[in-house]
């Protein structure tokens, strides 16, 4: 390719400003002046001669040109026809003699190749150069770390989280159960899985399937923690879309429904099932009733899924506490060839119990006996025959750890409990007793309806009065200013309840209140939600429905006032988890304003008394009320027999204490140390703790987002707000035109919420590098340095190379093999130099024009020789990576087929597609491409 400085109508010219126009041709010029039609945007232009920023585009002998029919010719000969240029060759498609004159070029060229926007002058600022060399760096780093997917989620770094994402995340389609106990993290756990799964490329396609509660929380979870959009389904949203005669399920890659929605509209539960997932999420899975004569409605539409959906997670934090049939049942949707039969498993799980019994001495520093470490080998011969010295921590830890990973249901179940769990504040009851008004009183003695008796406050005639007259609202409105400034979290049964306490306090006060219920929209929610976060202005009370016991979390209050008290201890114990979870940094009072004398109190004196269940976790709190529903209902309608209110907290007693004895006298350490991470997690943990200390991310993106020409302002305390400046080179997707609050740090992004948490999973990173990589700009250049220490005149070529590999993203090529940069510098005499340069300065068009002319022939000389030097180093990274690849997976599949042997939870599938994996990655690495990506020549003016 060429350029030249004559015009004539019919040539062909590229524009070095605005490059996006496409290839112009000459319509009109005079002595003065020249106009250029640009075909491709339908564009003119009119340049004054001397100065227009213009390169001919002509064709050399051996170049590939399209035409603008679409077929393409190689240039064989070249004529010139009143200085326009008429291209001779053969059809690439046909191989006939074809000619192509200028004019007939596709209007839409635009050089890609470096070497053709050197030669053409289509050249950028010199330091984009290194722009697109950090990009590639930093990008290949991120493809092979092990921090992927994780490191960039908006939480607090919790070992067991972190643990448990990162074993589950790395499968190929995983299937197991999350079954940690309540204010553990299981839906961080599940989101940084799904998040890790799609950043791997292991899944693309995500199916979460939740109880029509939590629909908009766990929305608002996945794109706050980890900026995954999943789209709501439900009828209205599918009929619309019904008019296209498409699978609606098909119309995108991450979706969200209610379980109701599935079960109870057969034809959109075949839609998703003929859909095609990778993942299925599904929460709250202990309300899939099961039993083998009769499966439940909920558990059948699951079980549909599961068996067409290769990766499951299933959620719940009571997975077997009170009934192995339950448990059976969920562990059968996971692998169901392997449970099919109640009993069969039954037996199973008493040999994995003993086992787990024989071995408990190993979790602490006993000595053991003879006999001990005779019964450890009996049952576990595999993996404790090479061991030769139990009381070695070492090999303590290592028999440990094999026995997890071959025995029981280690690899299916993951579940943390809190007493092995530490950062959990104490709970305190602060019973606040209070007269029964007389208008209750009176309501109270006629009825023998439960809810009136628990909700006097609801009574139709009450409805407009009931909070002048109720003690409860009155003791609310003097709690408030005790303890201002502190937040307080209010949870009550209804929603109307809710609205009218906080028309109540803000008739009658000054306080700052927000209300939180289901009948808002989720931004009102959210919203609401943010007004109470706000230390500054924010309010000092948020009056939540129940809903506010679901999903959400308010750690940053340690105040919970139950205004009422549900019937369930597994809703106490949610209600209460809203502020007692892992980050909690204070002890949580936990108030009750209650009626004297009525079910309000007996119910206080049955969780209290009788479960234990404000103060502490209650576990066994479900398997209770099963037990003594019937007793406390009767004791509920009668609060004035003080002997049947004793004789049933009495019983609660009894039989809570029972049932905790059996629940721990069941505990699987085993199972419990696999879960917590303990010595397998703190590598990771480092890890991303080292990347959280680093300013790599917000250096580089502070100078790519300058470059790119979004405006940033320091908002200080580690924030910056971004806006589109008026000079962007790109839209950049995902910045907001009104712009937004970022920051590069977690214990800001996890303290305010409304702030992004800017990292190097994140998307809006992301797109700022596809900016740059995926654009020509910065692909050719030529700038100044002025060092005296050179000699004037000097010159030098920068080439930036990439090795790369095509390959399905599911074999998760870049894991080994990522575009890795391969930059090399080459001096006037044809030598690989190790010189750098900084400050270099862009060079006129002129003097441009001058060099490039000067130098073509040596600079070409130079390419040549960076190409060689190029392909040498590839073939070594590649070799590299082939290694890497091989040993990594092929360790994996070896130590997959020993477990296999003792643990049957190893699936055929796994061991299959890692051995297709490294056949497929290893053919792919032959057809690894070494591309030239940049060039920039850099000469010396001191």
């Amino acid at each position: 390719m060429s350029s030249a400085s004559e015009y004539a109508v019919g040539q062909r010219w590229l524009s070095n400003t605005e490059s996006e126009l496409g290839l112009g041709a000459i319509v009109n010029q005079d002595f003065r002046s020249v106009e250029v039609f640009y075909p491709a945007t339908g564009e003119s232009r009119k340049y004054t001669k001397n100065d227009a920023p213009l390169t001919r585009l002509t064709f050399e002998v051996g170049d590939t040109i399209k035409s603008q029919d679409g077929w393409s010719m190689e240039v064989s000969d070249i004529e010139i026809s009143q200085d326009v240029v008429i291209y001779h060759g053969k059809h690439t498609e046909t191989g006939e003699t074809s000619r192509l004159p200028e004019t007939m070029l596709d209007h839409h060229i635009r050089l890609n190749q470096p070497e053709q926007r050197l030669f053409s002058m289509q050249h950028d600022i010199p330091k984009w150069f290194d722009l697109r060399l950090k990009a590639f760096t930093h990008m290949s780093d991120y493809q092979r770390s092990q921090t992927i997917g994780l490191a960039g989620a908006r939480i607090e770094l919790i070992p067991h989280q972190l643990h448990i994402a990162s074993q589950v995340g790395n499968r190929h389609a995983p299937r197991v159960l999350l079954a940690d106990e309540v204010g553990l993290g299981k839906t961080i756990e599940a989101a940084l899985i799904i998040h890790q799964q799609i950043k791997t490329a292991r899944a693309q396609r995500v199916l979460i399937v939740v109880p029509d509660s939590l629909v908009h929380q766990w929305l608002v979870e996945m794109l706050r923690r980890v900026n995954l959009a999943f789209a709501i389904f439900d009828e209205s949203r599918c009929e619309a879309m019904d008019e296209s005669e498409q699978n609606p399920f098909e119309q995108e890659q991450l979706v969200l429904c209610s379980l109701d929605f599935l079960r109870d509209n057969t034809k959109r539960h075949e839609q998703a099932l003929a859909a095609g997932w990778d993942l299925l999420v599904v929460d709250e899975a202990h309300h899939l009733v099961w039993s083998a004569e009769a499966p439940s409605a909920d558990y059948q539409c699951i079980e549909a899924l599961a068996q067409t959906i290769a990766g499951v997670l299933l959620l719940t934090a009571t997975p077997d506490q009170l009934g192995h049939e339950s448990h059976f049942a969920r562990l059968r949707l996971l692998d169901p060839a392997r449970f099919h039969d109640y009993d069969t498993f039954l037996n199973e799980e008493s040999q994995y119990s003993e086992l787990a019994e024989a071995v408990t001495p190993l979790l602490g520093d006993d000595t053991l006996d003879d006999e001990q470490i005779k019964r450890i080998r009996e049952l576990a011969p595999h993996s404790a025959s090479e061991l030769t010295n139990l009381d070695d921590f070492d090999q303590r830890d290592a028999l440990l750890h094999a026995l997890i990973d071959r025995h029981g249901t280690g690899r299916l179940l993951f579940r943390n409990r809190r007493a092995g769990i530490t950062g959990f504040p104490e709970r305190h009851l602060q019973a606040h007793p209070l007269p029964l008004p007389d208008v209750y009183e009176d309501m109270l003695e006629l009825t023998d309806d439960l809810d009136e008796a628990l909700y006097p406050e609801r009574q139709p005639s009450l409805v407009n009065s009931w909070t002048d007259l109720d003690p409860r609202v009155e003791w609310l409105l003097e709690f408030l200013p005790s303890v201002k400034p502190e937040k307080v979290l209010l949870i009550c049964a209804s929603a109307v309840t809710a609205q009218q306490l906080g028309e109540a306090i803000r008739l009658r006060t000054g306080i700052r209140h927000s209300v939180f219920h289901e009948g808002m929209s989720i931004v009102e929610r959210d919203k609401a939600a943010h007004f109470f976060a706000d230390d500054e202005e924010g309010a000092q009370i948020l009056l939540c429905s129940e809903i506010g016991s679901e999903g959400r979390n308010f750690q940053f209050a340690h105040h919970l006032v139950l205004f009422d008290l549900p019937m369930t201890p597994d809703l106490l114990e949610q209600r209460i988890g809203r502020l007692d979870r892992i980050g909690q940094t204070k002890d949580i009072q936990i108030h009750v304003p209650y009626l004297e004398d009525t079910a309000q109190s007996v119910l206080l004196d049955w969780y209290h008394d009788g479960l234990g269940a404000f103060t502490q976790t209650c576990p066994t709190g479900t398997g209770v009320f099963e037990q003594v529903k019937d007793q406390l209902t009767d004791c509920l309608l009668v609060p004035q027999d003080k002997e049947s209110r004793a004789a049933l907290v009495s019983r609660t007693h009894e039989i809570n204490q029972s049932l905790r004895k059996q629940l721990d006298a069941g505990r699987d350490r085993l199972l419990e140390l696999n879960a917590s991470g303990k010595g397998k997690v703190e590598d990771l943990l480092d890890d991303i703790i080292a990347q959280d200390a680093n300013d790599a991310l917000a250096d580089f993106m502070n100078w790519l987002f300058d470059a790119i020409g979004v405006n940033q302002e320091d908002k200080g305390n580690d924030c910056f707000i971004l806006r589109p400046g008026e000079s962007m080179v790109n839209s950049l997707p995902g910045l907001d035109p009104e712009g937004m609050t970022v920051t590069y740090r977690r214990r800001v992004a996890t303290t305010l919420e409304h702030v992004h948490y800017l990292s190097w999973d994140h998307p809006l990173v992301h797109n700022a590098v596809d900016v740059i990589l995926t654009d020509t700009i910065g692909k050719a250049s030529l700038g100044f340095i002025a060092d005296r220490t050179l000699p004037k005149g000097a010159y030098w070529l920068e080439a930036l190379f990439t090795l790369s590999v095509n390959a399905p993203a599911h074999l998760q090529a870049s894991r080994f093999l990522p575009a890795i940069p391969i930059k090399l510098c080459i001096d006037a005499q044809g030598e690989e130099s190790d010189t750098t340069f900084e400050k270099t300065r862009r060079a006129n068009k002129k003097i441009a024009q001058q060099l490039i002319g000067a130098l073509k022939t040596p600079v070409n000389n130079q390419i040549d020789k960076a190409r060689e030097l190029a392909s040498a180093q590839a073939e070594t990274l590649l070799t590299q990576a082939r290694d890497t690849m091989k040993s990594s997976l092929g360790a994996e599949t070896e130590r997959l087929r020993e477990l296999q042997q003792d643990n049957p939870a190893i699936r055929d599938s796994e061991i299959a597609f890692i051995d297709d994996q490294i056949a497929a990655l290893d053919a792919a690495f032959d057809d690894a491409e070494v591309q030239l990506d940049a060039l920039r020549i850099v000469v010396n003016n001191p």
